[in-house]
């Protein structure tokens, strides 16, 4: 309940702004049994305009208090993935995206640093139990093309929101507290030997947020 609570403290503005948006667009229907029993009557209108406004309000609402259980309960199955040995034991800062935003669900991500570079580790879908994650390096390779295709041809990498690599994990290995770790401490040896420029990351800003 507590966490439940901290989603509508964090997100009030952007739900009190959905709310209004989801009002205004659902308005201008409540008037079509008006207008198709009376034509596009004034006074017909206007006479409807009260109610109108309290159905729009009142269905809007619904709508925000959904989005904002569904936002719990994807927080809630996130933190159930990230609990789990291989995550704990990397011992990274958990981050949440999506603040603010009216469009993006809220989800909860893990950046840490493994050797010269920081990740960020994303889950997919955890909601579907697929146990999939993104591992993301925080690199530079807007001015690397080559770099970038070497990643996509021989580690997997491909572009949807970030620039990552997806992978699977078995039951074992999301129970295994190294597995995670070695993975990206050999990720991190990878990148480093192909001469991947990490991202300047403010580490002070990054434990004091």
């Amino acid at each position: 309940m507590n966490d439940l609570i901290k989603i509508v403290v964090y997100e009030r503005n952007s739900l009190l702004k959905g709310w209004v948006i989801s009002t205004l667009l659902v308005l201008p229907f409540t008037f079509l049994p008006t207008v198709i029993k009376y034509g596009l009557s004034i006074e017909a209108i206007r006479f409807r305009l009260s109610d109108s406004i309290l159905y729009s309000l009142g269905f809007s609402l619904i709508v925000v208090v959904a989005a904002v259980i569904h936002n719990y309960n994807n927080l809630v199955d996130r933190k159930r993935l990230f609990d789990k040995p291989t995550f704990k034991e990397l011992d990274f800062y958990g981050r949440l995206d999506g603040v603010g935003s009216i469009v993006r669900e809220l989800e909860t991500f893990l950046l840490g640093k493994i050797g010269n570079y920081y990740f960020r580790i994303n889950l997919i879908e955890p909601e579907l139990n697929t146990n999939k994650i993104e591992i993301v390096p925080l690199i530079e390779t807007k001015s690397n093309k080559e770099l970038e295709k070497k990643l996509k041809d021989e580690f997997g990498f491909r572009n949807h929101w970030f620039f990552g690599k997806e992978i699977k994990l078995l039951d074992e290995q999301i129970n295994d507290k190294s597995f995670l770790k070695n993975v990206l401490n050999q990720l991190a040896l990878d990148l480093k030997n192909m001469g991947a420029k990490p991202l300047e990351i403010d580490e002070f800003e990054l434990e004091n947020e």
